[in-house]
């Protein structure tokens, strides 16, 4: 049996970019959390961007362009749309408050020690494309008839924050996502978040490197 072995430079590099990003989701759990507190204090601060994490959800704010028929909604999300055609998805892995407690708890718990790895295997492993369809013809539905808008669900905000307020569907809804991912990680970020497949789809199928590079090989084979 071959093993790999990596060079100390490499061990350290990835070391370095892992802890990088641990602190980078830490950041961002401490400022939603900070801004999910703040909302709760009278007066309502009018300085703070209380709502940004809702307003840069990229998903959300297309679904709520549809409903409402304007696209000045798409701001300030577009800016965020616009990084992630540039660099890739990085909001995920870096800057998700949602994805940042579950890499915490899963460090937490040891999760790399242990020797259970249940398999995801059939349809389930491939949800996400089916949340992000339902996301937006829930949005369609309701921008067009009088179907109300269910999309919100499956928001990784809209759920965080309904949890912490303290409803209990929403808490009970959290807590199995957490315990599902403890005991295979990150299962709702790969197997069910809309938001993530979009924001996948967004930094690779609309990734402007990619289209410069197409229209390159489109104009050399026209030459």
């Amino acid at each position: 049996m071959f093993k790999i072995r990596l060079k100390k430079p490499v061990l350290n590099s990835v070391a370095r970019k892992i802890f990088v990003r641990r602190i980078s989701q830490a950041a961002s759990i401490f400022f939603f959390f900070f801004l999910f507190k703040r909302a709760a204090v009278f007066p309502v601060s009018d300085k703070l961007p209380l709502s940004i994490y809702f307003k840069m959800d990229g998903l959300l704010a297309v679904a709520m362009s549809i409903i409402s028929k304007s696209f000045s909604l798409l701001f300030p999300a577009i800016f965020l749309l616009f990084l992630i055609m540039l660099s890739g998805n990085f909001f995920c892995s870096w800057l998700c408050p949602f994805g940042g407690i579950i890499d915490y708890i899963c460090a937490l718990s040891f999760r790399k020690y242990w020797k259970i790895s249940p398999a995801i295997k059939g349809l389930f492993r491939s949800m996400r494309p089916w949340t992000l369809v339902f996301v937006l013809t829930s949005a369609v539905l309701a921008g067009f008839s009088y179907y109300p808008f269910l999309g919100f669900v499956f928001d990784p905000f809209v759920i965080m924050n309904g949890a912490f307020i303290g409803l209990k569907i929403w808490l009970v809804f959290f807590a199995v996502i957490l315990m599902a991912s403890i005991l295979k990680p990150r299962l709702w970020c790969y197997c069910l978040c809309p938001l993530g497949w979009f924001y996948t789809l967004v930094g690779t199928k609309l990734r402007i490197r990619k289209i410069i590079n197409f229209s390159r090989e489109k104009v050399f084979k026209i030459r």
